[in-house]
C-alpha cells in the first residue's frame, strides 16, 4: 500500500519539511510520483523512515545516519538494541521518580514518614545514566565504584560492609541458580522459584519492582553486553535461565 507525503507526515509525527530534507540528504527517497504528481511512500521506505528516527533518538549524528542505514542489516539491528536497553534504563529511572512522587504527596498529606535520602531519587541530574543493581561490580574496583554507584543510586548504606554483604548475597544467588542449571531443574519449579524470590527480595533493596519492570530487567540482563558477562561468568546459560525463572515469578507474585 501507497501512502502520500501528507499521509506519512502525519502517521510519523515527521514534518513535510522535514521529509523532504531527508530526501535532499539521500536518506529516504519516495517510492515513486503519482499521477497526481503528489509524492509516495511503501512500507520499505516508511521501515526506513523508522530506522531513520530511531537512529536520531539514539543520538547518532545525522551525517552518519546514512552510513549505517546502507551497512549489513545486522548494524541497524544493533543500534535498535542498544537504543531499547537505554529506552528499559530510562523506563526504571522514571519508575523510582514515581515512587517519589507517590512518596512525596504521601507525607504531605500526613500519611508517611519520608527520609532525606528518599527526596532525590530518580531526578535525571543527581542520577545521570540510570545505573541498575548488579552492574558489573568487580573487588577491586571497589572503593571507589561503591561510592560513586551509590551516590547514583540514593542508596544509603551504612558502611562498606553493608555493601559487601549485599553482594554477597546476589552472588550466593546466582551460584544457587547455577547448581539448579546444572542440576536440570526447570525454572518454573519449586526449588528455583524460591531462589528467584530471594533475587526478587534483593531487588527491592533498591526499589519496588512491578510485574513490567521486573519483567523488563528479566530481558535486560539477557540483552545488555554489562550483565550478560557477568551472567556468563557463572554459565553461560544463566542469564536466560534467570530471566525464564523471573517472567514466572512476575506473572505470579507481582501481577
Amino acid at each position: 500500500m501507497a501512502y502520500s507525503m501528507t499521509d506519512v507526515s502525519g502517521m510519523s509525527g515527521v514534518s513535510l519539511n522535514e521529509l523532504s530534507h531527508y530526501a535532499e540528504l539521500g536518506l529516504l527517497s519516495p517510492a515513486f510520483r503519482g499521477l497526481d504528481e503528489d509524492i509516495y511512500y511503501e512500507k520499505k521506505e516508511l521501515l526506513k523512515l523508522q530506522q531513520i528516527l530511531f537512529c536520531k533518538e539514539a543520538g547518532v549524528p545525522e551525517e552518519e545516519i546514512g552510513s549505517i542505514l546502507k551497512e549489513d542489516p545486522l548494524e541497524m539491528v544493533r543500534v535498535m538494541q542498544q537504543h531499547r536497553i537505554r529506552i528499559l534504563e530510562e523506563a526504571l529511572r522514571l519508575h523510582g521518580l514515581i515512587q517519589t512522587l507517590d512518596r512525596t504527596v504521601s507525607y504531605l498529606q500526613g500519611e508517611r514518614a519520608m527520609d532525606e535520602h528518599e527526596l532525590y531519587y530518580g531526578f535525571g541530574h543527581n542520577l545521570g545514566h540510570a545505573r541498575l543493581p548488579e552492574a558489573g561490580y568487580t573487588q577491586h574496583s571497589l572503593d571507589d565504584r561503591v561510592k560513586r554507584d551509590l551516590k547514583a543510586e540514593k542508596i544509603e548504606l551504612k558502611s562498606k560492609e553493608d555493601f559487601l554483604d549485599s553482594q554477597a548475597k546476589i552472588d550466593r544467588i546466582h551460584l544457587d541458580l547455577k547448581q539448579a542449571l546444572e542440576l536440570g531443574l526447570k525454572p518454573d519449579s519449586q526449588a528455583v522459584q524460591q531462589i528467584i524470590g530471594r533475587h526478587l527480595e534483593w531487588i527491592k533493596g533498591y526499589y519496588t519492582p512491578t510485574a513490567e519492570i521486573y519483567r523488563d530487567l528479566a530481558n535486560l540482563y539477557v540483552e545488555h553486553r554489562d550483565f550478560r558477562n557477568m551472567y556468563d561468568g557463572y554459565h553461560p546459560k544463566l542469564a536466560e535461565f534467570l530471566r525464564e525463572g523471573m517472567m514466572i515469578k512476575a506473572a505470579q507474585d507481582l501481577s
